[in-house]
């Protein structure tokens, strides 16, 4: 028969594990509320109020924000510049101008990102903001080939300015425009008819014959705050949960095809600022990843490279200009009549 000690012993230890059971318990419960925190961060799920409802930007965020619209205004006004100082109209007129208004929205998007603006609003400007800018680059490539094309043309020789190289050129640049814009443009009909599949949702699914489409979709599939743009800036910006590839493959198309523009123009004897918009858009891009591998935020490299892209667009134009003064006024159609 135990004594009164080992009985109270007994209890105390029955006591004892017993907290320690709930202890335990309570840290369990904890850890899965902290998980869920951080799962809700990842997709995205976080309460409006608590995301885009109170944006609060510090001097250098309402600067940026006062950049930003200017650069939107500066796209706009260079549209007005080219309808005009330049004669051109048709093809070469909207191309330009149709990259124009898509890089006016995007620095519109960046600056709304430092107001108390709604999150699905946001999300969705975020969505049709990288859309555009995956496809609408590549119009830029006819575009150089066309511009160079119509160059090259001898002022005393209107009726059949173009070579046959150049007219190639012309018609391998719309070739790839149109493969761009439709190989973006199949994946997300891919997402529409088939939703996400499995191998996207799940890392240990294994991937399906033509899964790669709908996984890059931009406009299906979570979106969410970027972080550290929030935690650096202040700035709502949203980014896809998941990377989508090729988002930025028409834009360097069309930077490599307005340098061999350009240096093609120089080696026939034609200098212009076209060669100089390019490198300094080059430069821009290259100092802004330099930038951001060395210093925290991405404030600075995106303000760089938008800056560096309005300076390229705005040499484009100006070698449009001189192209047409120096075909006495319009610049010859590039056709091979």
């Amino acid at each position: 028969m135990a004594g009164p000690e080992q009985a109270c012993m007994a209890s105390s230890f029955k006591d004892g594990q017993g907290g320690h059971v709930e202890l335990t318990a309570r840290w369990e419960a904890r850890h899965r509320e902290v998980q869920e925190v951080l799962d809700s961060l990842e997709k995205g799920d976080v309460a409006e109020e608590s995301t885009a409802g109170r944006v609060v930007l510090g001097v250098a965020g309402q600067v940026a924000n006062a950049l930003y619209l200017l650069l939107s205004l500066a796209h706009l006004s260079l549209i007005y510049v080219q309808s005009v100082s330049t004669a051109t109209d048709g093809s070469l007129f909207l191309l330009l101008s149709g990259l124009q208004v898509v890089l006016a929205f995007e620095a519109t998007v960046y600056a709304a990102g430092g107001f108390s603006i709604s999150k699905a609003a946001l999300e969705m400007a975020g969505r049709i903001r990288l859309l555009l800018g995956a496809t609408a680059w590549a119009w830029l490539l006819p575009w150089a080939a066309e511009l160079n094309c119509r160059c090259n043309a001898e002022p005393q020789n209107l009726a059949h300015p173009a070579s046959s190289t150049a007219l190639l050129a012309l018609q391998q640049g719309y070739t790839l425009a149109f493969f761009v814009s439709g190989f973006f443009a199949l994946r997300e009909i891919c997402v529409i008819l088939r939703g996400e599949p499995p191998s996207a949702l799940d890392r240990s699914q294994r991937p399906r014959f033509g899964d790669c489409l709908p996984s890059n979709a931009v406009l299906g599939g979570q979106f969410r705050l970027d972080k550290a743009e929030l935690e650096a800036s202040g700035r709502a910006i949203f980014i896809p949960s998941r990377p989508r590839a090729g988002l930025d493959l028409s834009s360097g198309l069309a930077l490599v095809s307005h340098l061999f523009g350009a240096f093609v123009l120089r080696g026939r004897g034609m200098t212009g600022p076209w060669m100089l918009g390019g490198c300094g858009a080059l430069a821009a891009r290259r100092l802004g990843s330099v930038w951001d591998a060395a210093c925290s935020g991405s404030e600075v490299p995106r303000l760089l490279c938008r800056s560096g892209e309005l300076w390229w667009l705005l040499c484009a134009l100006w070698q449009l200009q001189e192209c047409e003064a120096y075909a006495g006024g319009v610049l010859p159609q590039c056709l091979g009549e």
